[in-house]
């Protein structure tokens, strides 16, 4: 895939699946504006209103164009797991924090798709949601109501933009991340649990996320509005 003279935006590249993403955006040739939460040239709290919009525009003016959006930034807030059913142990509502996650995982994403379809270059946007939020599942409350809301945002923006503009929804499963390492030995039966009951018995890399992300942006012009999963078959 060769997308030299081509210009995008990934939320949330600092590490993980989106600075997978963005070295193999530029291993294709392209130029990246790697957007991280502080530090660097695209640094943006998504949470702040005005934050989306002006992350956009600071992109316009440094390369003058914008083809690629790809929407990974996520708040992913930790509390404390409980047993399905004991009540007593399901954590307090904390507005401050439901506030947040849904700003940078819901409102940010329609935020920088609106912003960045004001540049007559853009061709694709890829929503990332999330695997686990689709059954319901996930670090918090806010977590999956804010990830599941995903493909249908996803949706709404395909039939909006078109047919100049294709938008679709990566969903990944559990994926071989620093972060899933730093989570150390207390995390390990969860991961196992997870590799067990995947048909594919193994956590995904993120080489093959960011190449699921490259397909979705320039692999194919008449896919648009789907929500594509990839988790080993997890979900099955």
């Amino acid at each position: 895939m060769d997308l030299h003279g081509k210009v995008a935006l990934v939320t949330g590249s600092h590490r993980g699946l989106g600075r997978a993403i963005a070295d193999a955006l530029i291993a294709a040739g392209a130029q990246v504006a790697a957007h991280q939460h502080t530090g660097g040239d695209f640094a943006a709290d998504l949470a702040a209103p005005d934050a989306p919009t002006a992350l956009v525009a600071r992109v316009l003016d440094r390369f003058g164009r914008l083809d690629y959006l790809v929407n990974n930034a996520a708040y992913t807030p930790l509390v404390p797991e409980h047993p399905a059913g004991n009540w007593d142990a399901v954590p307090g509502f904390d507005l401050d924090r439901f506030d947040r996650t849904l700003a940078v995982n819901l409102r940010a994403p329609l935020q920088l798709a609106l912003a960045a379809a004001q540049s007559p270059s853009l061709a694709a946007i890829v929503n990332v949601g999330s695997g686990s939020a689709e059954r319901g599942d996930g670090s918090s409350a806010e977590f999956v109501l804010s990830k599941g809301a995903i493909p249908t945002l996803t949706q709404y923006l395909a039939r909006r933009l078109a047919p100049r503009v294709r938008v679709n929804c990566f969903l990944p499963g559990l994926f071989a991340t620093e972060e899933i390492a730093a989570r150390g030995p207390s995390f390990a039966p969860r991961r196992q649990t997870i590799i067990d009951r995947t048909p594919m018995r193994r956590l995904g890399s993120p080489a093959e996320a960011a190449e699921t992300i490259l397909f979705l942006l320039a692999g194919n012009a008449f896919i648009t509005g789907q929500s594509l999963m990839l988790d080993g078959g997890w979900h099955l």
